[in-house]
């Protein structure tokens, strides 16, 4: 078994051995995790706390043992309004409950969850099961699986994601509470 303990920025060397592994968003959140890769070697992958693995991040051990992280189709809830209103209200009653979500043009993806499902049927939303790849978005200020808010925190408003610089803009001016 290979040991995998960080993420790999920057080119591969020329003559690197990369391992594939598909995994779903479940195993892309935990930070410790047994997996076979595809060509049946094991890896012991062990990360900070708080990573988040996205779909292709390669991934390196100290014995310069490599692994690309493919994100695994899983049983998923596509969400698809008649308007981009409709959706808009979809993701703000999904990410009010801190869902994860993949953002498309002219749908959502999120994991099946029949409370949630049922939710957006009152809605008005059409809901129909598939089994896809899911790569949410990061998550605010720092694409984590965190659940508490920085507000007042520095923020880098370049890199930000759609989702993260939506929220910065819409706390722009906000006068703190008391």
């Amino acid at each position: 078994m290979i040991r995998i303990d960080r993420v790999h920025d920057g080119p591969l060397p020329p003559q690197a051995r990369v391992h594939e592994a598909a995994l779903t968003y479940d195993q892309r959140v935990k930070s410790r995790l047994a997996v076979l890769c595809e060509d049946g070697v094991g890896a012991a992958i062990v990360l900070a706390r708080g990573s988040v693995l996205r779909d292709g991040a390669v991934l390196a051990g100290p014995d310069g043992e490599f692994v690309r992280v493919r994100a695994a189709p899983q049983p998923l809830a596509r969400i698809r309004g008649d308007s981009v209103l409709a959706l808009l209200r979809a993701v703000y009653h999904l990410a009010n409950r801190h869902v994860p979500v993949q953002l498309a043009a002219d749908h959502l993806l999120i994991e099946r969850d029949p409370v949630l499902e049922n939710m957006l049927r009152g809605h008005g939303l059409h809901v129909e099961h598939v089994e896809l790849p899911f790569d949410p978005e990061g998550g605010a200020y720092g694409g984590g699986h965190a659940h508490a808010h920085r507000h007042g925190a520095a923020i880098d408003e370049v890199s930000a994601s759609l989702g993260e610089q939506l929220s910065i803009e819409a706390h722009r001016g906000r006068v703190p509470a008391p």
